[in-house]
């Protein structure tokens, strides 16, 4: 096994990483700089055999080499080889991510064409229809877990957007991924092998959802017509059905859990500005401005793992094969240097920022960057704009809310809201406290 040279520096209490992540990488970096060994001999996300250890990597120039390279900093193996389930199931997870080389840049091309903003066009009848039947459940007064509504809400988008309208068994099938996406994300953070229960369960999930997903491939080549994103796909003779399923499943589980996650955080900070929520109702081209800097500060993929393919340097420092790497864009995004007063709540700095993709990643960068991009933001900013219009979210008590990292940076406790209808009169309801409020200075 290779060692970690000795020359970089090492950080000490690495237990705290466990309790605090966040708050350990930050005072690490700044008493060690912009690499640093965190484990030695052994990995700590990425599961990988005989690992060199764990090098935590800081700096734009840093966030570039690794994330530019996909051939020497490839992705971690699946949860679902680790834990040797069969085949298929983790033929779902092959996306984008688990490709390289050519094979990976012509997928990647097809399908940020596929989900391009220049693809729009088609959506807003879908999503608007989404929305309708979504709020029929939304009444004034009414109390509601946000995080829940927020995965309720984005089920349904997505279940039109992605399996349109035309298939009958697309509720169903949503459904069915949405429960594989939760039962595997529960086996994948333990860092234990599942019991032979919860193994049987994940198992019977996935199998059914491999079978649902094919007999979508197969009705979508018999139909001429079709309202759904996958339809399209479908139709692409450059792709086997075992990349069908895999794009799919993967299209629509990155459709679902970040853009819930990234609503939820939205309205959450927004209940506690009234003035900015009257402010976007009035003059919704704010709202830009409003998810950048949410998904700066509450950034979904806090955390992110790649692993050496052979030895390399990285700011002068050696750097050994099968070591492995870790970025934050969570950190990344409250660099003081890159964005002033980082920790504030600020949405007029998009006005006059524009940083590099390796300052400011949200949807990942370099050669892995997020195909589905415009469709998760177009997402976010309509229902934002039909629900801002028609409702008033606010918090219904005063709430400490914490937080969690589970593939996704998430509230740990759903927040509890309000529905009020919006008036002229500017309702503050509960206070946010607790560890997400230390977090972010909203200057309310």
């Amino acid at each position: 096994m290779s060692r970690i040279d000795a020359s970089i520096p090492r950080a000490q209490e690495t237990g705290e990483l466990f309790n605090d992540p966040l708050g350990f990488l930050a005072r690490a970096r700044a008493s060690l700089g912009d690499v640093f060994v965190i484990r030695e001999d052994k990995a700590l996300f990425s599961r990988a055999p005989d690992c060199a250890g764990v090098v935590a990597v800081f700096g734009a120039a840093n966030h570039q080499a690794v994330l530019t390279d996909a051939e020497l900093f490839r992705q971690p193996v699946s949860a679902a080889q680790h834990i040797s389930l069969p085949q298929n199931l983790v033929n779902l997870n092959q996306g984008l991510h688990s490709m390289q080389g050519a094979q990976h840049d012509q997928h990647q091309r097809l399908l940020m064409n596929l989900l391009s903003e220049r693809s729009n066009q088609g959506w807003q009848q879908l999503v608007h229809a989404g929305l309708e039947k979504f709020v029929q459940g939304w009444h004034y007064d009414r109390q509601i877990s946000l995080l829940e509504e927020m995965r309720r809400l984005t089920l349904e988008l997505s279940t039109r957007l992605l399996f349109g309208e035309q298939y009958d068994d697309s509720p169903q099938l949503a459904s069915l991924a949405e429960q594989y996406f939760h039962a595997r994300r529960a086996v994948a953070s333990t860092f234990k092998a599942p019991d032979k229960g919860t193994r049987a369960k994940l198992i019977a999930l996935g199998t059914s959802l491999d079978e649902g997903l094919r007999r979508y491939i197969d009705w979508s080549r018999q139909e001429t017509g079709g309202d759904g994103l996958l339809r399209t796909l479908t139709s692409l003779e450059s792709f086997s059905d075992d990349e069908l399923v895999a794009h799919s499943n993967v299209l629509f589980m990155s459709s679902l859990e970040p853009t819930a996650v990234t609503l939820t955080w939205t309205f959450l900070i927004l209940s506690q500005l009234p003035d900015l929520r009257r402010d976007l109702r009035e003059d919704q081209s704010q709202l830009d401005g409003v998810i950048n800097e949410t998904l700066r500060l509450f950034t979904p993929n806090a955390l992110m793992t790649r692993l050496t393919t052979r030895a390399m340097t990285l700011s002068s420092f050696p750097i050994p094969q099968n070591c492995e790497i870790l970025l934050s864009p969570f950190l990344a995004h409250r660099e003081p240097e890159r964005f002033p007063h980082p920790d504030e709540f600020l949405p007029e700095r998009w006005q006059r920022t524009k940083p590099s993709p390796f300052v400011y990643f949200p949807f990942g960068g370099g050669a892995h960057y997020c195909a589905g991009r415009s469709l998760a933001t177009y997402m976010i900013k309509t229902s934002l704009a039909f629900l801002l219009r028609r409702y008033d979210l606010i918090l219904s008590y005063d709430q400490a809310v914490d937080w969690k990292i589970e593939i996704v940076l998430l509230p740990e406790n759903d927040p509890l809201m309000s529905l009020r209808k919006p008036d002229a009169t500017l309702v503050s309801g509960g206070k946010l406290i607790g560890p997400v409020r230390e977090l972010i200075d909203l200057k309310s």
